[in-house]
């Protein structure tokens, strides 16, 4: 009776140790956010405030949007590079119709959503059913998408929104705004999208495997076209709150620079570029690690180029640190 009871307590730290391992390995972006989060806490003045971290959320709300498209795009073994120019062609189109056009702020959400879905489609249809490589469609669509912000703005931005148009994402609840929330929603949405739903399920085994999936009966073009159409709607969401939050309707909001950061947030957040792999919480928390990163840049006064290349070595230890995660537990 007291062998088997010696038994069970032994078998104690194997249980922990077997329970921390599988939370590493399913949630290496949260352990990364804990050791930056720490380390700026003791080491990086005003860091630890609560001044700060309403900061960090607010302006981590907008690319957390952004990152969970290119999360579902990733999971299909493709890429978005044309991420930062829809941004941009979204903002100016909002600009365009809610100020230029006159036009009711609901309707010009809805075409500015409408106009990132059609960008969405373009790129699926291009990948799935002409069978160009996911890197070369996009990236040629990008710069499609950002000539046509170009011309339909003759280069210009639109300034000084109406306020209407702006409360819906500046408007304040506990110090926390309306952009915040929709950030949260955006997320519960995207959650049981991608983990409670049969979309989910299939998106995860096409990533897996595409001929194995099509096999047992997962329509694999839909899937794949909607994966980029879902990713174009969701930029299309945060290039809406991005505009109002700088009040400033932009062709060139995004680009090359947004793509790089919103696409070193999935990664970080565990999403494989191979395919089959992704996840909302290692999303969210892939973007918080990027902004805490740039958070402690701006406090510590460093130049912007040294804050590239500081965020160029953190994004290649946290990578390196998934592969070996991925190998060894």
């Amino acid at each position: 009776m007291h062998s088997a009871d010696n038994s069970q307590i032994k078998d104690i730290p194997s249980v922990i140790s077997n329970a921390l391992r599988k939370f590493v390995k399913a949630n290496g972006s949260v352990v990364i956010f804990l050791i930056l989060w720490i380390v700026a806490s003791v080491f990086v003045r005003n860091f630890f405030s609560i001044e700060n971290m309403l900061l960090i959320i607010k302006q981590a709300a907008i690319p957390t949007i952004a990152c969970l498209g290119i999360t579902v795009v990733l999971m299909t073994g493709g890429i978005d590079l044309s991420l930062g120019y829809t941004l941009g062609l979204c903002s100016i189109s909002v600009g365009l119709f809610v100020k230029s056009f006159g036009l009711p702020i609901w309707l010009s959400i809805v075409l500015t959503l409408l106009i990132g879905i059609a960008v969405g489609l373009f790129n699926g249809v291009l990948v799935q059913y002409v069978r160009v490589p996911a890197f070369i469609t996009t990236l040629g669509s990008g710069f499609i998408i950002f000539g046509l912000a170009q011309i339909i703005s003759s280069g210009s931005d639109i300034n000084r929104l109406p306020p209407a148009f702006r409360a819906i994402g500046i408007t304040e609840f506990g110090g926390l705004n309306t952009t915040v929330v929709i950030a949260i929603v955006t997320c519960l949405v995207m959650y049981y999208v991608l983990h409670r739903s049969t979309f989910g399920r299939a998106l995860a085994a096409f990533g897996f495997n595409n001929r194995t999936a099509r096999m047992s009966g997962i329509k694999t073009e839909r899937i794949n076209v909607m994966a980029y159409v879902i990713c174009s709607f969701l930029v299309a969401i945060a290039a809406i709150l991005l505009t109002i939050r700088v009040n400033c309707a932009q062709p060139t909001m995004g680009g090359g620079v947004y793509t790089f950061e919103v696409i070193t947030g999935a990664i970080i957040g565990g999403a494989s570029l191979f395919g089959g792999v992704g996840t909302v919480i290692g999303s969210v928390f892939g973007i918080l690690i990027v902004k805490i990163i740039e958070n402690c840049i701006n406090l510590l006064n460093v130049s912007y180029y040294t804050y590239q290349a500081f965020q160029g070595i953190v994004i290649l230890l946290a990578i390196i640190f998934e592969n070996v995660k991925n190998r060894k537990l």
